[in-house]
């Protein structure tokens, strides 16, 4: 009676883990802990599976020096690990030295030594995210085939966790990009503005109050024609053009939002205004060679530029000035001055 109540408690404890927090890192850090305590194991692992290379990688380690497994990672079929997230099934050994299936890579970098294991993947909706690993128990004793099986409940709360965090991290996503360019859109830019300008969310650093940053706004010129002229789905094809050039034309920390059906704007932190010349001027020039190709023929793609610069805490009103710059400038070219 008194197991299947500390299994209860388990299992209630992993659950109030997974929902009073949105942390992947936090859940997972406490759900090892619940394992620690249960199992009580001298080594104890979590791996997560990365999707794009196919291999195993170590997120939390415990029992071993995890920086002796930082660097070390197991393909698909290596290994008990390798092989539990390749076949999607639990494997429990119980003398590691009576399976073929065992490498001791992971012994060899560590000097430890394996014995017994169970090793269990983490499975939500047919996707593997990772293995959870227990590893000889403290008693001296091997591990029992029931405690294989509550460690695969554990990992079916721990792939729940991934999956949550997966869909929160989606969801986020698309709740600050523009779907058609992929450029952060106004909702993201609100956002900075206000972490920015509120003076109780500023790092009290020196060089914060004097931050400058450049606000580019860029307009294309008769975009509606565009749309009439040649269909709706070249004058996406035009705003996915820009937002390439200009993502092209930006530094890794710059950013890049669409603030409207046709109007982009970068923001540009520098250092000094030496900066702003090379940066702005990199930047149109990328935009300059914007074009499409219709019936054969390649039309040129006519945009506007508005620039201002100024200190990051009054980020709202340089992009202010910037759009006023951009639709003077705007206005100039359509009515030159006649000693032009």
């Amino acid at each position: 009676m008194s197991i299947d109540h500390s299994i209860k408690k388990l299992y209630a404890n992993i659950g109030k883990l997974i929902t009073s927090s949105l942390s992947l890192d936090s859940i997972l850090e406490g759900i090892m802990e619940e394992v620690r305590k249960y199992f009580n194991p001298q080594n104890w692992s979590l791996l997560r599976l990365d999707i794009t290379s196919n291999k195993l990688f170590f997120v939390i380690v415990e029992g071993i020096e995890k920086k002796a497994v930082e660097h070390i990672q197991l393909s698909l079929g290596e290994g008990i690990a390798g092989t539990v997230a390749q076949t999607k099934k639990s494997i429990f050994v119980s003398d590691t030295s009576q399976d073929t299936r065992f490498s001791d890579k992971i012994d060899r970098a560590t000097g430890f030594i394996t014995e017994s294991i169970i090793a269990v993947p983490l499975i939500f909706r047919e996707r593997v995210y990772g293995v959870i690993e227990i590893i000889n128990s403290h008693n001296g004793n091997f591990f029992s085939a029931d405690e294989a099986l509550i460690l695969g409940t554990i990992a079916d709360f721990a792939a729940i966790a991934f999956a949550n965090a997966t869909m929160y991290k989606r969801a986020v996503i698309l709740a600050n990009t523009d779907p058609l360019t992929g450029l952060y859109n106004r909702f993201k830019l609100e956002k900075l503005i206000t972490n920015w300008e509120n003076p109780n969310d500023l790092h009290r650093r020196d060089y914060d109050q004097l931050e400058k940053i450049i606000a580019i706004v860029i307009d294309v010129d008769n975009f509606k024609e565009i749309n009439d002229t040649f269909s709706h789905r070249t004058g996406d094809s035009v705003l996915r053009e820009i937002a390439s050039r200009l993502i092209n034309g930006l530094r890794d920390n710059d950013l890049a939002f669409r603030i409207g059906g046709d109007e982009f704007l970068a923001l540009i932190r520098v250092d000094n205004d030496c900066q702003t010349g090379l940066l702005t001027g990199r930047i149109e020039q990328k935009l300059q060679g914007t074009t499409f190709r219709k019936d054969n023929e390649t039309n040129i793609v006519k945009l506007s530029t508005g620039i201002s610069t100024g200190n990051i805490r009054k980020i709202s009103e340089i992009i202010h000035q910037a759009d006023l710059n951009m639709y003077e400038k705007k206005k100039t070219q359509k009515n030159p001055s006649p000693n032009n």
